[in-house]
């Protein structure tokens, strides 16, 4: 990045904040549902002289949550007598997707990212876009006829897993390629796990709409247990993990964090298992304070993936 990017203009601290600020609100996947999560932008200032390993971990990371954020938002608008709110939502979504899909490749002054030339990186980066394709095309397609039909649900069902696996498996390479001597294994390794905990957050809420539309079998409901063991799992491995990798001070605030989400957890766990051994029906509000809560639970985990990429930098 140009270290003398923030001041290129004649404006000074005024515009370098304001940039900072986007850069922020963008990496923080911000809003229609997200507009609770304004960040002093003076907090990324320090980030500009340094790699840029840790953001491209968190935002390749966060490409898997953006897939099954907007599945779910499309799945939600068939759900509810107002679609209009929430496919706007999924359009949103998309853009954001579409915005860090460029920038991962070909780089971006906002997002903090330079171009990359690592090959094998391109092209994981290439086959996740490729498998996405299909997927973004019936989100755009609910879009743009604005209203959601039992299709659109169906190839959802079907086509965020594939997209999903090829974006998970480029996370993985880039977490394996930018482990160096400035990123430590285990900071590359919390980066990326703390991020993977939004993808689960948003898939539950998807599953769960998903169980309540017909639009996949049953094998949905045991994936749905499976998703939630792995978000309890990995939340384990960030509390037992942090204290060893920070210390002092960097560590503090993301062990808070982490035994508050803790909490939050455990109650929206307990909700979702409910509904799902009462009754594969629900109401629309129902589903829609499921993903009220969901969505306070990811402001937190975008507050911890980014408290540990700017630990790393």
């Amino acid at each position: 990045m140009n270290k003398n990017s923030a001041n290129k203009t004649g404006n000074g601290g005024m515009v370098s904040s304001r940039k900072l600020f986007k850069r922020r609100a963008i990496l923080m996947g911000g809003g229609i549902f997200a507009s609770m999560l304004f960040v002093n932008p003076t907090d990324l200032l320090a980030q500009a002289e340094h790699s840029d390993g840790p953001r491209r971990i968190n935002l390749s990371g966060r490409q898997r949550m953006l897939i099954q954020r907007a599945g779910k938002f499309v799945c939600l608008a068939y759900q509810n007598p107002d679609p209009a709110p929430l496919l706007a939502a999924a359009a949103e979504t998309l853009a954001l997707h579409q915005t860090a899909e460029a920038g991962l490749k070909d780089g971006d002054e906002e997002l903090g990212l330079e171009p990359e030339t690592n090959t094998s990186v391109l092209s994981a980066l290439t086959r996740a876009n490729n498998a996405f394709a299909p997927f973004g095309q019936t989100i755009r397609d609910a879009i743009e006829r604005r209203r959601v039909e039992q299709e659109h649900l169906q190839a959802i069902s079907d086509l965020n897993g594939p997209a999903l696996t090829e974006m998970d498996a480029a996370v993985n390479l880039i977490e394996r390629v930018y482990k160096s001597a400035e990123l430590s294994e285990q900071m590359a390794m919390l980066i990326n796990i703390s991020g993977r905990q939004r993808m689960f957050n948003q898939r539950l809420v998807l599953l769960s709409c998903l169980t309540r539309s017909a639009a996949i079998s049953g094998d949905a409901r045991q994936e749905l247990f499976r998703t939630m063991y792995r978000f309890s799992l990995s939340l384990n491995i960030l509390n037992r993990v942090t204290p060893g990798a920070l210390q002092g001070a960097k560590s503090q605030p993301i062990i808070e964090r982490l035994n508050s989400v803790q909490v939050d957890w455990a109650a929206l766990r307990e909700r979702l298992s409910t509904d799902l051994r009462i009754t594969e029906d629900g109401s629309v509000e129902q589903i829609l304070h499921r993903n009220e809560r969901a969505e306070e639970l990811l402001t937190r985990m975008n507050e911890i993936v980014l408290l540990y990429e700017e630990a790393a930098e």
